[in-house]
This record gives structure tokens, sequence and C-alpha cells, in this order.
């Protein structure tokens, strides 16, 4: 099927004189994403599923709604947050609060942030920062007297935070901090999403970059040992009480230096599933940590799968797209497309996923392809769905709304 290309980063930015593509700049009266189709965090949820049964994607083969760009670039993973607005975590450039009609600026904060995916729970959005996080108001603040106030809600001081957070129960948990890089070590951090003020923290190998997946009471965090010169290295996943830290399980994913997580873990149907990087997809038992199944596709997945109704959406570095038996890991079909970094996505609508070289595809939950098309690459991030649009950040600092 051949694919149809939209705006490069170059293209774009000679035509904002022009007034080609509009939207980019002020404030209107615009609509906002309903509620049943936000994407409030990485993954949609605290599972990390990265599946919202409600969310429509476009009905056919899309065209660009609109284009924001911003100077830094959008990490392996990144995701925009859906909520009154599209939040586009830049990294460098800070953080915008985009109208999800037209793209215009409602608000931006222009402090650095990390270039990992924020959460939004409670109004308030939590904010990867250099050192911990910051609780802000997802309206962006009010005005009086010329100053913006009642925006800022809470900072923590923490080492850097490596993974995006995951909210549940309104708490906030998140990797921070590597062994040998930071004064703490690596860790597992629980923060209250009320005040910033830390619950409990939980010691691992190296660190996790992964956003950790939160299910009955008991996160799930993937753990990388980046031992320089070890020939034994290994990934271990950490299961952890989400009420006061103390240690559930812990399994070690293999000594080899190919199990080394990247992305978050995904949990759901009584097992958390592992991405290891260039190693193999590992299916664990939610109860006591013990392997259900592997499926180890040549160079490996890197990026989090997708889980919908029994059946596990997987985006491998050898371009390859599978859907598996969540059960059992047998294959059910595949695509082909090019390097995945990102994770595929679920909507009502369908599956999508888009590879490095920017093609981004949607297909039937049979594994009919719908339709194909192609952004400005590369792209490392995952495509959301809401509202009729896909919404996917580039790697050169480009957010797509396609619809």
């Amino acid at each position: 099927m051949p694919s149809a290309a939209f705006p490069s980063r170059r293209s774009f930015l000679a035509t904002l004189g022009t007034g080609v593509i509009a939207g980019l700049a002020g404030c209107t009266e615009t609509e906002t994403v309903p509620d049943e189709q936000n994407w409030p965090q990485f993954g949609f949820d605290a599972t990390n599923a990265a599946f919202n049964p409600d969310a429509t994607g476009p009905d056919g083969e899309p065209r660009t709604a609109w284009v924001h760009a911003a100077g830094s670039y959008y990490r392996n993973s990144a995701q925009p947050v859906l909520g009154e607005s599209v939040y586009a975590n830049a990294g460098f450039d800070g953080l915008f609060a985009l109208a999800p009609d037209d793209g215009s600026v409602r608000w931006h904060d222009p402090t650095g942030y990390k270039e990992l995916t924020p959460a939004l729970a409670d109004d308030t959005l939590a904010l990867p920062r250099r050192y911990g996080f910051r609780g802000v108001a997802a309206d962006g603040g009010l005005r009086a007297f010329g100053r913006t106030v009642t925006y800022d809600r809470w900072r923590t001081d923490l080492d850097y935070p490596e993974s995006p957070p995951t909210v549940s129960e309104s708490v906030i948990v998140a990797g921070v901090g590597m062994t040998g890089h930071s004064p703490g070590g690596g860790r597992v951090t629980a923060v209250e999403l009320a005040d910033g003020s830390v619950r409990w923290e939980y010691p691992v190998e190296t660190s996790v970059w992964g956003a950790p997946a939160v299910a009955d009471g008991t996160v799930y965090a993937a753990a990388r040992d980046d031992d320089e010169g070890d020939p034994d290295t290994q990934g271990t996943v950490h299961a952890i009480d989400l009420a006061d830290g103390s240690a559930v399980w812990s399994q070690s994913l293999g000594e080899s230096a190919r199990f080394n997580p990247v992305d978050a873990p995904v949990v759901g149907d009584g097992l958390v599933y592992v991405p290891t990087g260039t190693g193999p997809l590992v299916a664990l038992e939610t109860d006591t940590g013990a392997e259900a199944w592997r499926v180890d596709p040549p160079r490996g997945v890197q990026a989090s799968p997708a889980l919908a109704d029994g059946t596990l959406y997987v985006a491998c570095l050898d371009g390859t797209l599978r859907a598996l038996d969540a059960a059992t890991g047998d294959t059910e079909w595949t695509a082909a497309g090019k390097t995945y970094y990102g994770g595929p996505t679920v909507g009502e609508r369908g599956v999508y996923a888009v590879d490095i070289d920017g093609a981004l595809s949607s297909w039937t939950r049979s594994g009919g392809e719908r339709w194909r098309v192609r952004i400005d690459p590369p792209v490392k991030g995952s495509p959301i769905p809401a509202d009729g649009r896909l919404y996917v950040g580039t790697s050169d600092g480009l957010l797509y709304a396609l619809e």
C-alpha cells in the first residue's frame, strides 16, 4: 500500500511566516478532548497497557490537522498527554499546553525538563525535572496583576528522574537516580500526588528507565544493570508493595548483556510483560515472578508492548509488529515495518505503530492493514489516538496531529 507523506521539519518551518499552517500561536476559544478519550500518562493507565477502548483514531487514511514545532527532540517512547489540552514535554524547550482543535499554544512553561512523558491526575501535571518532580496546575494557573499564580503546587528534591512517572491511587511512582552517578543511587521512588512528599524509596541494581507498572497494589519495575566490564550483565524485575515499598519478589531476567530493559513493563491477565532491550520479551507471573513464557525475535524487543483483550501487540527491533496470545506467547499475526523504538497503542478503531523511518500504520485487531502514511523521521515515540485523531512526536521536535 503506498504511503502518504507529511511535512518535514524543514518544510514546516519554512511555511510559518506564510501562514500556510495555522494555529501555532495565540489563544482562541477551542474544543477539549472528551474525558473518555483522554490519555493521561505513559501507556494510558497505571498498567502501561497502552489501550483505551474508547479512544478513536482517524476513520480513514489521515491528513495533517496541525503541526507544532519545538526545538528539542522527543525521547524514545515519549508520548503526549491528553486532557483538557494536549501536553507536550519538549525537554529543554519546556512544556507546551496546546489546544486540541488547532494546536494553538494555551500556555507554555519554558523551564527545562527531562524529555520524559509527564502524568496528569486530579488537575495536576507531574513533570520530570532535572532533580525530582514538579507538580503544576494543568490549566496553567491564573493571571493576576501581571503574574501567574496558583501554578506551582509542589516540588520534590530528589535525584534526576530516569523514567516517566506512573500515577496510581494518588501516588506517583518512578525510577530515580543511577547507581554510581547520583548520591542516592538508583531506586524506585513513590511520591504523594497531593504534596510531593516521599512515601518510600526502593533501591535497585543500577536504574529504572521504563515507567513502572502498577496493578492490584503492586508496583512492577524493570531495573537495568550497567556494570561495565561484567560479562554477566542482567536485568531484574522487582515487585514492590505500593503501600509501604516492601519487596514482594525480585526476578533476574538472565545473565546476558542483551537483558537490559529500556522501556516499561506492562501488567495484566496475571502476567507482567517485560521488554528486555536487545533481548526477548519475557512474561512473568505477577504473584511469584516465575517465568511463564518468552518470545525472542531477531535483535530483540526494546519498546513497551500494548495489551488489549487478551492479545499482546509487540513492536520489535527487527521491524516486525507481532500480535501474540497474551497467555501463551503464541503468534496470532505479524506485520512488516522498519525498526521500532516506540511501542504500539490500541484504540477503538484498531492498532497503531510508527517505525524509526516515520512509517505510521494502522491495523485492525485481526491484522488487516487499514492504512499507512509517512511523517518526518526519525520517530521513536508512540502514536496516541483521541477524538478522531492521532498525536505523535518526532525526534527532531515536531508534534503531529493527524485526522
